[in-house]
């Protein structure tokens, strides 16, 4: 499957960007990142949607050992593959905090038909930013 396979859709992160569609790795970037940024249960509908995110925010929180991030990179791990487009999922959790503050980067590389792509976000206690999406060659 190529990358336009997949579609085009009006980008979103944190918000609806009208007018502004992606396509390919940007597509299937974006919608990873909204599965990782959305609270489980926050959907209205059915059993899908119920079952749809998680909040890494409210996760991160959680993180005070090694072992505590890669537990949550296995949530992560487990959250992305139930996108059918998303074959593999590889996380990688480096604890960047300064002080008192919790702070992470989260590298997210992600197998598809169309091949692989990496995913790069940032989290504290108070933000998630998308670093940024770029396809692997």
């Amino acid at each position: 499957m190529s990358v336009q396979g997949f579609g085009k859709d009006t980008s979103c992160t944190s918000s609806m960007r009208a007018g502004q569609l992606v396509s390919g790795a940007r597509l299937i970037g974006e919608a990873a990142f909204r599965r990782i940024t959305t609270p489980r249960g926050s959907l209205r509908g059915g059993e899908e949607e119920a079952d749809y995110g998680i909040d890494i925010l409210d996760a991160i929180g959680s993180v005070n050992t090694k072992s505590d991030a890669a537990a949550l990179a296995g949530r992560i791990r487990n959250e992305l593959v139930k996108d059918e487009r998303i074959q593999t999922v590889d996380v990688t959790i480096t604890d960047v905090s300064e002080g008192v503050a919790k702070a992470f980067e989260i590298a997210i590389e992600l197998g598809t038909s169309a091949g692989p792509f990496g995913l790069a976000v940032a989290v504290d206690e108070v933000s998630v930013e998308l670093l940024g999406i770029q396809e692997v060659a």
